[in-house]
């Protein structure tokens, strides 16, 4: 009887997991479409606006940079999305494998991450 309740609760530990985890990845894919969508109306906004020579070539650098930070910054939170949606798969099956593929894939994001929020202090006009 003891050994049923703790299947059954590992069962549903397993299960709380694997939606969580989906979740965090619907989460991040809609992040990214909606960073894309916000880059592609600036874009062609700036173009718009280079057609009819409405902003002048001093705006022109600034509005890019506004666009890059704020596609860096949404690219930063779809990577700590996934940076939590791999730590919860990882909980469900830890072997040394899956842990070692966790740490290098953890490693590789938090250095994407770190060499993008530089990118974003390096921007200037925020």
């Amino acid at each position: 009887m003891v050994e049923s309740t703790e299947n059954a609760a590992e069962v549903f530990l397993g299960q709380l997991i694997d939606y969580t985890s989906l979740a965090l990845d619907i989460i991040v894919a809609i992040i990214i479409i909606i960073i894309v969508g916000i880059t592609l109306a600036g874009l062609v906004r700036i173009f718009l606006s280079n057609l009819k020579k409405k902003i002048e070539e001093e705006q022109r650098p600034t509005l890019v940079h506004q666009l890059v930070t704020r596609m860096l910054r949404g690219l930063l939170i779809a990577l700590d999305f996934l940076v939590a949606a791999d730590i919860l798969k990882t909980i469900l099956v830890p072997s040394v494998n899956e842990l070692a593929i966790l740490v290098i894939i953890v490693v590789i994001r938090i250095l994407v991450s770190w060499s993008l929020s530089k990118e974003i202090e390096r921007q200037p006009g925020r």
